[in-house]
């Protein structure tokens, strides 16, 4: 028949330019331009296109290649950019013009990539021209990639098509014939098209994946053969032969259908109206001498398998049963997604049907998609006719699963050195099946011939500068081949180890050292040494560059010491001077003040260094997000610290929220907030057990003891107390222990403040017959107990407010009564109470104040109240014993707090 000479041509020139079993031919050695755009390639696009001046572009080299010539186009990792590479120039039989990447491995920055970054040009135009190959590239965002017009002895092999725009990965048009589109990947693609006046063609051995169209559409193109293709997940038909195509050859395909029984693993490619009815339709005009059989086709489940001239056959029975053909088809729903045997479509084991039973007959290449001969799987029978072993699909099951190459140099698993470096290249394959291995090609990247040997290790010496991919393809003794990823090889030109930093700092005692280092060879060890007593830290940070956080400003001496893998070694030295601004300077050490408070503009917070003699600017607090409370529903703020952290809380809404800040020095661990004056996120507060909000909650406060924070809550009228140790970020918080009930305190308490002195937590209660009362517990006995204060020293009457801060053996309770600030202490050494004092009168704070609140620094109390808007200030020296005049710390130069201030909670720490 017609058909199959017709088809026997196509297979001999597909043999001639795919390298297999051919003729001998007494054709001249072919030549190889060269193409490399990575910057360090010194190409040109007005040369030779030698290895060591090679083209920029493909389409320079396509101007000048000549009949038996080769284009080696080097993967760089660098896309050639809008290159639409049109040929005019046709080779011969015997001396076909080559365009030749990189084999199709899962990476497909291993091939090199033909990009087109508006997506307006083509990969490459090929019209009026005969015996040209074009093998090994990767298509990304093109306009119809590959287009070949009138054109004759085409070969497209191993390339790789994502999400092109147009019409088609590959349109076929004019005259042309005996083209040949094999091994190749069409992902997300819209496939292969072969218009009117087409004849005698062969697509073969391909994977669709996702096609948005059919994967192969014909019209009116006589004598196409469609074979061993994967054809996976397309929207309309897989195969659409229209017209009058007489003398189709559809066998050995493995089509399956977007059904649903996938859906849970991957999104349906294509929706029910833009589906294909069958998944292989033939038209009335093109039955005529059409052969289909030997396929597995598994369609959609309302739809039909085929499609015979205009009659839809849902099953191969049915189609068999009225047309004689499909007699060996198969329904295999092949889950490809599922199936992974390494990259890409290939079959499991379970899928028997598509096994070791493939017509071939079939016109082809006489391998799969990755070069693999057919090869007998020793657990399945055959059903082949003949006893063949071929499988059906572009992928045959072998049992050599993967292939991989390493490099090792003089030092480095990376080679990097001057030319002339001599690296070894090792060989090794994942197996299944045990069969040995049989061959090994290294192709070394640089021109020369692949290094072909039948052990696994091999040497090769690189003399010219340049960027280079080591490959490695196995070959089992079955005739399974497996091509690895490649590795890299740097051949570097002649020099010395240089090295260099620049430094900057923001102010807030971060200082970033960004290294430079230079060297024939690899770089292999970068330090830095800030020169404040943590030694030479090693390692770059996520971009290139190191970050340390100083704890104090000064002139530091920094080192960074560079090593590279030939043993050189340098040391830059230089001073790097260490500043913080006022917001980070009050973190330093000293006696320091932490003020939160809420105004009308929110939360804030600032703080002085009264060592230092600075006081930072509001800033609103929000830490590092969590479950930040509204501020407008804030009803009442706690702070305490301890260790150099600052911890805040804040009552809403019946529940408690805490967020902490680091006030230093850097903490290399910790909880994780490493840089001084740093805000850790807000979270919710949850004790062990029991509810961890308590009904009518109304006010918090906070002391800390002994290395723990103890939160006093006041609650429904009654007294609550919870622990926490400050550094267990994450745990919870005791369950609430009721000091009503412990201490003996009446019911119906509505103010409270808390302080610590040595082991001892002080809680003062305002009692709802205005009596103050002061509960103790004390850690180191286990017990509590209370007393009233009034009852023995009287009171100012109308305490509004409370406050506690405890100084040595001394708790110190500030009260707000009547726009006045009160104080009254008790000398738990001494064992009594002293009288009260008017703060108010003796530091000029006024009689207007509407809060108050007070923190220590050493021995010193320093007491923060609210009036007229305005927070003043003043300082009880207890040491000395005596009060400074008040300070308002909302004028500039001071706090700066912009708006009044309705909450305010301090905390105090020395040191």
């Amino acid at each position: 028949m017609r058909l199959r000479v017709s088809v026997g041509l196509i297979v001999t020139a597909a043999t001639a330019v795919l390298g297999l079993p051919a003729p001998a031919l007494a054709a001249p050695a072919a030549t190889v331009l060269f193409v490399n755009n990575a910057d360090n390639a010194h190409c040109s696009d007005s040369g030779t296109g030698t290895f060591a001046q090679p083209y920029c572009k493909v389409s320079a080299a396509a101007k000048a290649v000549q009949p038996g010539q080769t284009v080696k186009v080097i993967a760089t990792g660098k896309p050639y950019n809008n290159d639409e590479i049109r040929l005019t120039r046709s080779g011969t039989p015997e001396q076909p013009i080559t365009f030749l990447g990189a084999p199709i491995v899962y990476d497909w920055s291993q091939q090199p990539s033909l990009q087109s970054g508006d997506g307006t040009t083509s990969s490459f135009v090929l019209s009026g021209v005969h015996d040209v190959v074009i093998r090994g590239f990767h298509h990304a965002g093109k306009q119809n990639p590959i287009v070949i017009t009138d054109s004759s002895r085409i070969t497209v092999d191993q390339n790789r098509f994502d999400e092109a725009h147009g019409t088609a990965d590959v349109r076929i048009s004019g005259a042309s014939d005996h083209v040949t589109v094999s091994r190749s990947l069409f992902f997300f693609g819209i496939g292969v098209a072969l218009d009117a006046g087409t004849h005698d063609n062969l697509v073969t051995a391909n994977d669709f994946n996702r096609t948005s169209t059919s994967a192969v559409t014909v019209k009116d193109s006589p004598g196409l053969a469609i074979t061993n293709n994967t054809i996976a997940y397309s929207c309309q038909e897989s195969v659409l032969i229209d017209g009058a195509s007489p003398g189709a050859v559809v066998e050995n395909n493995v089509i399956t259908a977007d059904n649903p029984a996938r859906t849970q693993y991957d999104p349906p490619q294509c929706d029910a109206a833009h589906r294909g009815e069958a998944e292989i339709s033939v038209s009335a005009g093109s039955t005529t001498g059409t052969t289909v059989d030997y396929n597995t086709v598994h369609p959609w489940p309302d739809a039909a398998g085929y499609r015979w001239a205009g009659t839809a056959y849902p099953t191969a029975a049915a189609f068999k049963a009225a047309t004689g053909q499909g007699g060996h088809d198969a329904d295999l729903n092949v889950d490809l997604n599922q199936n992974q045997n390494g990259p890409f479509d290939r079959l499991a084991d379970s899928d028997v049907a598509a096994i070791d039973s493939a017509d071939p007959t079939a016109p082809g290449v006489g391998t799969d998609l990755d070069g693999s001969a057919p090869v007998d799987h020793p657990n399945i029978a055959n059903t082949a006719p003949s006893g063949a072993v071929r499988d059906r699909g572009a992928y045959e099951r072998t049992g050599l699963r993967d292939a991989v190459v390493s490099l090792s140099g003089a030092s480095t698993f990376y080679p990097v050195g001057p030319a002339p470096l001599t690296v070894k290249a090792t060989a090794s394959a994942v197996r299944d099946w045990g069969t040995p291995l049989t061959g090994y090609s290294f192709d070394f990247g640089d021109g020369s011939d692949p290094v072909v040997t039948t052990t696994p290790e091999t040497t090769h010496t690189y003399h010219a500068v340049g960027f280079y991919r080591v490959q490695v393809t196995v070959t089992d003794a079955s005739g399974a081949r497996a091509t690895s990823y490649t590795r890299a090889v740097n051949v570097t030109p002649p020099g010395q180890l240089a090295a260099d930093f620049t430094s900057t700092e923001n102010g807030g005692g971060q200082v970033v050292v960004t290294p430079t280092a230079s060297s024939p060879w690899a770089v292999s060890s970068t330090m830095v040494d800030f020169g404040d007593g943590d030694g030479f830290i090693n390692g770059l940070w996520q971009d290139g560059k190191f970050y340390h956080q100083y704890s104090l400003p000064g002139t530091y001496t920094v080192k960074l010491a560079v090593t590279d893998d030939a043993g050189h070694s340098l040391t830059v030295t230089k001073q790097v001077q260490v500043t913080f601004d006022t917001e980070h300077q009050v973190v330093l050490p000293g006696e320091r003040v932490q003020l939160v408070g809420r105004n009308a503009d929110g939360l804030f917070s600032t703080g002085a260094n009264y060592t230092r003699g600075l006081w930072a600017g509001v800033s609103g607090l929000s830490g590092l997000g969590g479950p930040i409370p509204s501020a407008d529903q804030v009803t009442s703020l706690a702070t305490a610290t301890g260790d150099n952290w600052l911890r805040v809380l804040a009552a809403a809404n019946g529940k408690i929220y805490t967020v902490e800040r680091n006030l230093g020095p850097n903490r290399p661990g910790g909880m994780g907030y490493a840089t001084p004056g740093a805000w850790t996120m807000w979270r919710d507060f949850a004790v062990t057990s029991g509810p961890t909000d308590l009904p009518g909650l109304t006010q918090i406060a906070a002391a800390r003891i002994n290395g723990k924070t103890h939160v006093v809550a006041l609650a429904g009228g009654r007294v609550y107390e919870s622990s926490n140790t400050q550094n267990s970020y994450w745990d919870a918080w005791s369950p609430w222990g009721d000091i009503t009930a412990a201490a003996g305190i009446p019911a119906g308490t509505t103010q409270i403040s808390a302080a610590g002195t040595n082991n001892s937590l002080h809680v003062a209660a305002l009692g709802p017959d205005g009596h103050l009362r002061v509960a103790d517990g004390n850690y180191d006995r286990g017990t509590w107990s209370a007393g009233d204060v009034t009852a023995v020293r009287g009171g100012p009457g109308q305490i509004t407010q409370l406050s506690g801060v405890g100084i040595g053996n001394q708790f110190h309770v500030v009260a707000l009564a009547g726009g006045s600030v009160h104080e009254i202490t008790g000398d738990y050494a001494g064992g009594y109470w002293t009288t009260w004092g008017d703060i108010s009168a003796a530091t000029g704070l006024g009689n207007s104040a509407t809060k108050v609140t007070a923190a220590t620094t050493g021995n010193n109390m320093r007491v923060f109240a609210v009036s007229g808007g305005h927070v003043l200030t003043a300082l009880g020296d207890y040491g000395k014993g005596y009060w400074t005049g008040s300070t308002d710390i909302t004028q500039p130069g001071a706090a700066g707090t912009t708006s009044a201030v309705n909450l305010l909670t301090a905390a105090g720490t020395t040191g």
